[in-house]
Formats: structure tokens, C-alpha cells, sequence
């Protein structure tokens, strides 16, 4: 009887203990023992675990952009000038580059420049027998009509004063009746000041680049065509002669150049040319005052 009465009271005990823990004040179990049910819940006072974020969380999201406010009338005014001021630039930048390429095509195009070691090498004529501009001086500088122009009148108003020069100390012997000799003497000091003047103009006109290049390519011709500026002694030789074949009458005529030495100084350069004529050469019209009778008459109106 005892025995059962210990058993019921452990029955009673046990439940008593269930009903007890599952109570919603009932404290909760210690360490050592697992919860009574799964369904227990925490405390409402309890601090809920916070779960680490994951990675896809991690990446800042961007605003979402607000539309745009519409412009108001002056902003929207001021970009459509400034539009146009830019549309009108590049229409003025595209003219430009069209007539670049059209004088790229009217003077490049078909020329094939030298290389500079032979460009020193290279010697033209600066003037025509009327001392005006050479057509290959031109095309090689790449004058235009306004150039030549002022070129043409430079080498003109040179040669104009360089006779004046000339015809100062001008002498005239004539050792026969049909013969004469004119010897006009140096003035390389007025010649020298003559020739910086031309050189001058022919600088202002060509700029810097194009006046070293006629200088390089034109500057033994141009002192030849110009009487070396005074530096030379020059001696003129007429006689008039008959052919011993035909018994034609003729024009003997010898035109001679003693000139001081580049290299040189106490040497002279002599230079002579010799010729028999029927007609007196143009060159020689200028000293037709000095000339006899006897010389002019192979003149072209004779």
C-alpha cells in the first residue's frame, strides 16, 4: 500500500513539474537540461539575434534620379545661340580647309621639290632679256601678280641708276675712224649702296624665307645682269670690219670685264667676249650717245 502510494505521489509530482514548466512565468531551465518542449518561445524581454547581411545587400543602391525640370526660357534661349555660334564655326572652319586643299592641288600638286644639298647647286637667271622677272624665278619662289609687279619695277629702277653711275665717268677714244673704245670705270661704293637698296625691296617683298632662297639660286646672275653693282672695270671694243669673202661690212665688237677676286683681293678676274654682228645688240642701245657714226649704223632702223 505504502509503495503504491509512492508511486502515485511521483505521478503527481511529474505532472505537477510538466504543467509547472510549460507555464508562461515558469524560469527557464537550466544549462544542463534541454528544454522541456520545442514550443517553448523566449522571453518577450529577450534581444533578438541580428543575422549577418549578405554579400548581395552589401552594394550601395544608387538614387534613383528625379526627372529633369524642364529649362526655363533664357537657359533654353542661350544654348540655341550657342549652338548656332558653334554650327557657324565650323562652317567657317570647313571653308578655310576647302581652300587649303584647293592651293594644296593649284601649287603642289604635279612638283617635286629638290632635296637642300642640290637646291645649292642650283642657279636661275632672276631676269629676262627686258629685266623683268624670270618665268623661272617665279614659279620657283611662287610669286604672284602682285609680286612680280614690284619685282619687275625694283630690277627696272636698279638698272635706271646703275647707268646714271655709269655715265658719269664715262670715257670715249676712238684710235681709228672706224673705231671706238669706251671705258667706263668702277663705283662700287655707290653701287654697293644701290644694291642694299634693292636687296631692301626685293626683302620687304619676298619675306625672309624666299629672299635667302633668290639670294642662294639667283645672286650670280642678278650681279651679272647688273654690272657686278660698279666692282668691275669694263672696257667696250667697236670697230667696223669688211669680210674678206664676201666684202660685207661689219661690226666688230669685244666687251671686257676686269673684276676683283673673291678669294683674291689683289687679284683680278678678267672676263671677255668676242663677236662679229651685222646688227648692233640691244645691251649696247644704252651708250648710243657715245657711239660714232660709223658704229650706229648697224643700228636695226639702218
Amino acid at each position: 500500500m505504502a509503495a503504491l502510494m509512492g508511486v502515485a505521489f511521483l505521478v503527481c509530482a511529474s505532472v505537477f513539474a510538466s504543467w509547472w514548466m510549460s507555464a508562461p512565468g515558469a524560469p527557464a531551465a537550466s544549462k544542463g537540461h534541454a528544454p522541456a518542449s520545442s514550443s517553448v518561445k523566449p522571453p518577450a524581454s529577450a534581444v533578438p539575434a541580428i543575422s549577418p547581411p549578405s554579400r548581395a545587400s552589401a552594394k550601395p543602391v544608387p538614387p534613383k534620379a528625379s526627372p529633369a525640370a524642364p529649362l526655363a526660357a533664357p537657359e533654353r534661349s542661350q544654348l540655341e545661340r550657342k549652338a548656332f555660334q558653334l554650327e557657324m564655326e565650323n562652317a567657317r572652319l570647313r571653308g578655310r580647309l576647302d581652300d587649303m586643299l584647293n592651293w594644296i592641288l593649284d601649287n603642289v600638286r604635279g612638283t617635286f621639290p629638290l632635296p637642300e644639298n642640290q637646291m645649292a647647286n642650283l642657279r636661275l637667271a632672276p631676269v629676262d632679256t627686258n629685266l623683268e622677272v624670270s618665268a623661272d624665278l617665279a614659279q620657283l619662289l611662287r610669286l604672284n601678280d602682285e609680286e612680280v609687279d614690284r619685282l619687275d619695277t625694283a630690277f627696272l629702277g636698279t638698272r635706271a641708276v646703275l647707268q646714271e653711275l655709269e655715265t658719269e665717268n664715262i670715257s670715249v677714244d676712238q684710235p681709228a675712224e672706224n673705231q671706238v673704245v669706251l671705258n667706263i670705270p668702277p663705283y662700287a661704293e655707290e653701287g654697293q649702296m644701290v644694291r642694299e637698296e634693292l636687296y631692301g625691296e626685293l626683302k620687304k617683298t619676298l619675306g625672309a624665307a624666299r629672299f635667302d632662297r633668290f639670294l642662294q639660286v639667283a645672286e650670280e646672275g642678278l650681279d651679272e645682269r647688273f654690272e657686278y653693282f660698279g666692282e668691275a672695270d669694263r672696257t667696250l671694243e667697236f670697230e667696223e670690219v669688211t669680210d674678206a669673202v664676201s666684202g660685207d661690212v661689219q661690226l666688230f665688237v669685244r666687251d671686257e670685264r676686269a673684276l676683283p677676286s673673291k678669294e683674291d683681293p689683289l687679284r683680278q678676274d678678267i672676263t671677255a667676249s668676242e663677236r662679229i654682228v651685222t646688227e648692233l645688240p640691244d645691251e649696247y642701245y644704252a651708250y648710243w650717245n657715245w657711239l660714232p657714226a660709223c658704229v650706229t649704223r648697224f643700228a636695226r632702223s639702218n
